[in-house]
């Protein structure tokens, strides 16, 4: 069967996370506002056909890059999502349709090689010893608090379909505090796989965490974590 676009645009939401080390550099146009939940979260119709995240497939990196005047003597990181699990349904009359994710984020990988390598400049190969400093911090009391909220949550809000994009407006559930956010989505079925490719922004800020600096700010995280998606998941029985 050809490829059949279902919501098309650019950028997604899955996902959803902040981490304790390093910055975005990411374009403005990037940077959409979140708002305090105020709508119930959307309820998946009977008949809705399911389809279940792959998690073996599923791709969602995390990229903060250092920042400050001293920024030269910090390190690029990129965050590999693993274990995602969740659910899309796909109704017939798209604006009924729903995902919800789930990240625990004792799945998240930090700067695995082939990850970095694949973001090119910028990111060099970094020491074990930073690497698992970065993890240590990241799932800490001061980020994550990962004993605490040992999972992200995406789940919808609302969908609204237009003539050359779907805008989501999903509810991103992080470290005890949920945003709703509104992003366009790129969607492709093909047989009885749905593909999800997005990119977008986060900050830090927004669920009440202050990015790490030190020496006066010279050396520290930026608030912006740049979040790039690609969802895979499979038609039910």
């Amino acid at each position: 069967m050809a490829d059949t676009p279902v919501w098309r645009c650019g950028r997604w939401v899955a996902s959803l996370l902040v981490l304790a080390v390093a910055a975005c550099g990411v374009s403005p146009e990037m940077r959409v506002a979140p708002e305090p939940p105020s709508r119930p979260l959307a309820s998946a119709p009977a008949d809705a056909a399911r389809y279940a995240v792959d998690a073996a497939r599923t791709r969602i990196r995390f990229i903060v890059r250092r920042a400050g005047t001293l920024a030269r003597l910090g390190h690029n990181h990129v965050i590999i999502a693993r274990q995602v699990t969740g659910v899309v349904a796909l109704a017939p009359a798209l604006r009924r349709s729903t995902v919800s994710l789930r990240l625990p984020v004792a799945g998240f990988e930090v700067d695995p090689p082939e990850a970095r390598a694949a973001l090119g400049e910028g990111f060099e190969p970094v020491p074990d010893a930073a690497v698992a400093g970065t993890r240590r911090n990241m799932l800490g009391e001061r980020v994550l608090d990962a004993t605490r909220y040992p999972a992200v949550r995406v789940d919808t809000v609302a969908v609204e379909p237009g003539p050359d994009a779907v805008h989501l407006t999903v509810r991103i559930t992080l470290r005890g505090v949920s945003r709703d956010l509104r992003v366009p989505v790129d969607f492709v079925r093909q047989g009885d796989t749905l593909e999800a490719r997005a990119q977008f922004e986060i900050r830090q800020t927004d669920f009440g965490m202050t990015p790490l600096a030190v020496l006066g700010g010279a050396l520290q995280v930026a608030d912006a974590v740049t979040v790039r998606l690609h969802l895979v998941a499979v038609r039910r029985p």
